[in-house]
C-alpha cells in the first residue's frame, strides 16, 4: 500500500493552510507530523483522508486517484481519527465503536470483534456507557478502538490520527503507543499528527516537520527530529537527552 500527495494546497478563504505539499507513506511505517499552532497538521490528516477539498494537487492510494476509490473500499482501508468524536446523540461505547463495522461489506463483520477493540484501548468496562459521559481522552480512545474494528492492518490498511495522545495520561499514552506499534507491525502504516516531541520521537520511524503548510524536512525520524530542525521549526532550542530531544529550556 502507497498513499501519497502530490502538490497538495488548501486555501481557507485568504489563509493558505497546506501549500504543494508532497508526501508518500508505505506499509509498516508509523510517521509523525509534527509543527507549530496552525502549521496545517490537521488539514493535511484531513486531506490524506479525503474528507478535506483541495484546492489542487491529488491524494493517491496506491495508483489510483483517492477521488475515484468507491466509498466502501476507501472506508475499508483508511480510518480516520479526528481530535474529537464529533459523535451527538445517545449512542453508547458499544454503539460507536460498532460504526467500524459498516465499512465492511454487508456492515456486519469489521477486522475486529467490538468486544476486543474496547478492551484494548482499555475501556472494557466502559461499554455500555453513553459516549458522552467519558472523559475526553476516554473518547479518543474509543474513536481508536472504532478505527481497529474497522480497519484490517494485514490487508494494508492506513490510520490517518490527529492528535490521538493529547488528552491521554502516561500510562493510556503508553497503551496507544503499542497499540499503533503493533498495528504497523502487522502490516499497516499509520500517520499520527503530534504536538508531543519525546512522544513523537519515542514512537516513529519517519517523520514530517510543517510550518506554514509547507514541508520544512522529511524522513528518517532520528534525521529529522534532531535539536537543530526542530529549534527552526519552533523557533526555540533544543538539546538532545536520554529521551529525545527537549527544549533547551527544560532545566531537568
Amino acid at each position: 500500500m502507497t498513499l501519497s500527495a502530490r502538490d497538495i494546497t488548501v486555501r481557507f478563504g485568504a489563509i493558505k493552510a497546506l501549500d504543494g505539499v508532497d508526501l508518500e507513506i508505505s506499509s509498516g511505517s508509523l510517521t509523525v507530523v509534527l509543527g507549530p499552532n496552525a502549521a496545517g497538521k490537521s488539514t493535511l490528516v484531513r486531506g490524506l483522508a479525503g474528507v478535506q477539498s483541495l484546492e489542487k494537487g491529488m491524494v493517491r492510494l496506491d495508483d489510483r486517484d483517492l477521488r475515484t476509490v468507491p466509498d466502501l473500499e476507501r472506508a475499508a482501508r483508511i480510518g480516520y481519527l479526528p481530535q474529537r468524536a464529533g459523535v451527538s446523540g445517545p449512542f453508547s461505547v458499544r454503539d460507536v465503536v460498532g460504526f467500524g463495522r459498516y465499512a465492511s461489506r454487508g456492515g456486519r463483520v469489521g477486522h475486529l470483534p467490538v468486544e476486543a477493540a474496547v478492551d484494548r484501548v482499555g475501556l472494557a468496562s466502559e461499554i455500555d456507557r453513553p459516549l458522552t459521559e467519558l472523559s475526553i481522552g476516554q473518547q479518543q480512545r474509543v474513536g481508536l478502538a472504532r478505527t481497529l474494528v474497522q480497519i484490517d492492518p494485514s490487508s494494508k490498511g492506513v490510520l490517518l490520527l490527529d492528535e490521538p495522545f493529547s488528552a491521554q495520561d502516561p500510562h493510556e499514552i503508553e497503551r496507544v503507543a503499542e497499540i499503533l506499534r503493533e498495528f504497523t507491525k502487522a502490516g499497516g502504516a499509520v500517520v499520527a499528527a503530534l504536538h508531543d516531541v519525546s512522544v513523537a520521537w519515542s514512537i516513529a520511524d519517519r517523520a514530517i516537520l510543517l510550518a506554514r503548510g509547507r514541508v520544512l524536512y522529511r524522513g528518517d525520524a532520528e534525521d529529522v527530529l534532531s535539536p537543530a530542525r526542530l529549534g527552526e521549526l519552533y523557533g526555540t532550542a533544543f538539546v538532545l537527552s536520554s529521551h529525545g530531544p527537549v527544549p533547551a529550556s527544560r532545566g531537568r
